[in-house]
């Protein structure tokens, strides 16, 4: 079988993966090739080795080779760590099982794009004839290389691929390509970011080398690889001067491709992960359907990007805004007539001034995402997730052994509303503080149940939504919105989260001093992503990979 050579070539590329995963400083580790040791760091700031996402590697097929390209078998969930799974990507563990899916797709992608019916579409020059073209193979394993590692390979690193994939030939170029394919797809500089440093520290910090820079600025701003130009840049030094990395950064702010990345971050940012799998009880919500999660995590995307980045609007507005998107499942929970054009698509929508719809919260993305209760929404869960993914407070769980029988009885006469239940459980001392900091923001959305539908009663009880925010009253969720939006916090975590993900670390003292810059920047320029997209790109935060220690004796 062509691939045994592939497999046993070197240490093996599954023993390699695992190499890389232990020494990150290795450039390919199917031959352990060393490069110059890094200086010495602070813990707790290495420079980011990060396992592309689903939706990472996907799009970077899709660019690469085609996007009608098919990707077979499963992918490892994601880690959420500090709020991010991009920061979760820096400390993912791969089983066994995944290294064996990581193969299978590589062999099924190498042997499509080298397919008789696709080969045409391959870069660079044809063989003279059948048998294996050394030039020939070393101009497409290079070309394919450079993009798959979004960097250039070194002479050792080509040298390696192309005498595998000659030794893999059997008289056929193509066999061989299939094989080079393979063992690039295979290589853990494509499936991971392994950032690397520059050559010498700049102003006492290790700042990461551009290639490496050109890679954080690619899938931050188009959660995807970085394009020929960026990659020219790179090899041109361009993006060590401030003038070619703003020029590069503003070329990529333009593109149509920007909305990509405004979706993968603000889908992380706000979990949407959870989406996958979530399921409602079908006897007390008969509306719900695994579709209509679909559509709800749509249409909160739609109205970000089109707020956010087709607008070129302000952050803030996101939690007051009226206008939408609808189709005809929405229509059908949110009991307001759809146009025949959202019948069978998305069609804009403006929730009139007596809807008690407005921002972000109000949308049933945000109310139906709780995978831990499938029978009731919660108000702590729903308060917890304001104050964790929107004010960047992170919220203790629970302590161990608390009772939860008092607001999990829904029938009881005596509690026969979450307000009722929420006090009389909170008069456990163990329960106060946290409920105080979540229930008062999470009864304010009591008026939708937990798929989003709007409800003026419980158990034929009033709902009481008021509540009090930060020296500020409102009377529901839509006021609760226009408080938020005037909220400082919720432009400070916007801030930490963009440079959070982007560098895929949580923040340090040296990032909160440039936050501390940042925050009043981004307020001034009208609260605009795109703009804050720019300061982070451009920021010597963004490029830095951690403080140099003086080298001990």
């Amino acid at each position: 079988m062509r691939y045994g050579r592939l497999l046993s070539a070197g240490s093996g590329l599954l023993a390699s993966l695992a190499l890389a995963l232990a020494a990150p400083w290795a450039t390919d580790a199917g031959k352990a090739e060393a490069v110059s040791p890094a200086p010495a760091m602070q813990l707790g700031a290495p420079v980011s080795f990060r396992r592309l996402s689903e939706e990472q590697y996907k799009l970077s097929i899709a660019l690469i080779f085609g996007d009608d390209v098919a990707i077979p078998g499963r992918f490892e969930p994601p880690l959420r760590k500090d709020g991010l799974m991009a920061i979760g990507d820096s400390s993912v563990s791969v089983s066994s099982s995944g290294f064996e899916q990581y193969e299978l797709r590589a062999r099924e992608i190498a042997g499509q794009v080298t397919s008789a019916e696709w080969r045409d579409k391959l870069h660079g020059c044809k063989p003279k004839g059948s048998a294996f073209d050394l030039a020939c193979a070393s101009e497409l394993l290079a070309h394919y290389g450079r993009m798959l590692y979004r960097r250039p390979l070194t002479s050792h690193e080509l040298g390696s691929v192309v005498a595998l994939a000659a030794a893999g030939a059997s008289g056929d170029h193509y066999k061989g390509i299939e094989t080079g394919l393979a063992r690039l797809l295979l290589s853990p500089n494509f499936l991971f970011r392994i950032e690397r440093l520059s050559s010498g520290p700049r102003d006492g910090m290790a700042r990461l080398d551009d290639y490496s820079l050109a890679s954080r600025i690619s899938f931050l701003l188009w959660d995807a690889p970085p394009d020929d130009a960026l990659l020219d840049a790179a090899a041109a030094g361009k993006l060590g001067t401030a003038d070619g990395l703003a020029g590069e950064v503003d070329r990529m702010l333009a593109s149509p491709r920007l909305e990509q990345g405004v979706r993968a971050f603000f889908s992380d940012m706000f979990a949407y992960e959870q989406f996958d799998g979530l399921t409602k009880d079908q006897a007390i919500y008969p509306k719900y359907t695994s579709q209509l999660a679909r559509d709800a995590e749509e249409q909160a995307l739609r109205t970000i990007v089109q707020l956010l980045v087709t607008e070129r609007g302000d952050y803030r507005e996101l939690f007051t805004t009226r206008r939408t998107f609808l189709n005809r499942n929405l229509g059908a929970l949110y009991r307001v007539p759809v146009s025949e054009a959202g019948v069978d698509g998305w069609v804009p929508y403006t929730f009139p001034d007596d809807q008690p719809r407005a921002g972000i919260l109000s949308l049933a993305a945000f109310l139906m995402l709780d995978p831990t209760h499938e029978g009731r929404g919660s108000p702590t869960i729903r308060g917890k997730n304001v104050r964790e993914l929107f004010l960047c407070q992170p919220v203790p769980p629970p302590p161990p052994n608390v009772d939860f029988a008092i607001v999990q009885d829904t029938s009881d006469p005596n509690f026969r509303t979450a307000r009722q239940r929420l006090a009389k459980h909170a008069e456990e001392p163990a329960c106060a503080g946290c409920h105080a900091i979540t229930d008062p923001i999470g009864l304010s959305m009591e008026n939708y149940d937990a798929v989003g539908a709007f409800r003026t009663h419980e158990n034929g009880a009033l709902i009481d939504t008021s509540g009090h925010f930060e020296g500020r009253d409102y009377n529901n969720l839509v006021e609760f919105g226009a408080v938020l939006s005037k909220n400082p916090a919720t432009s400070q975590c916007i801030v930490q989260r963009v440079l959070e993900y982007a560098t895929g670390r949580t923040a340090d003292d040296g990032d909160w001093t440039w936050m501390d810059e940042a925050a009043p920047e981004f307020a001034a320029g009208g609260h605009v992503i795109p703009a804050l997209l720019r300061q982070v790109a451009t920021s010597d935060a963004f490029g830095r990979a951690g403080p140099v220690l003086a080298a001990k004796d």
